[in-house]
């Protein structure tokens, strides 16, 4: 199972669109912030697990049972190490085998 966090964005529901063209639905996690704007990836068979980068707690509940994590970076140039470092920290902790980063430029 592969997480992918930010979902609802450009990038991650671009991601999840390849990733169902070649593989199982059962297989892809999206994390989101709201359930709501999910609800399009969930129609399509896609696990949703909410979550938010400044919230250890719903990130460690949102990587159980994911094996890798596709950690798209997040737009809050204050917060923003520390949010990944969360992401990486929650990974670490459910058992996560891999995790990729995308990086961005200002």
């Amino acid at each position: 199972m592969i997480l992918i966090t930010g979902a609802t964005g450009q990038l991650g529901t671009s991601v999840i669109d390849q990733l169902l063209k070649i593989g199982p639905t059962n297989r892809i996690a999206a994390l989101v912030r709201d359930a709501q704007r999910g609800t399009e990836l969930g129609n399509r068979g896609v696990s949703l697990r909410v979550g938010h980068y400044d919230d250890p707690t719903s990130l460690r509940e949102a990587m159980r049972g994911i094996e890798r994590v596709l950690l798209i970076a997040g737009t809050d140039e204050q917060r923003r190490v520390q949010q990944h470092q969360n992401v990486v920290d929650a990974a670490k902790d459910a058992g996560v085998q891999g995790i990729a980063y995308t990086s961005r430029t200002l």
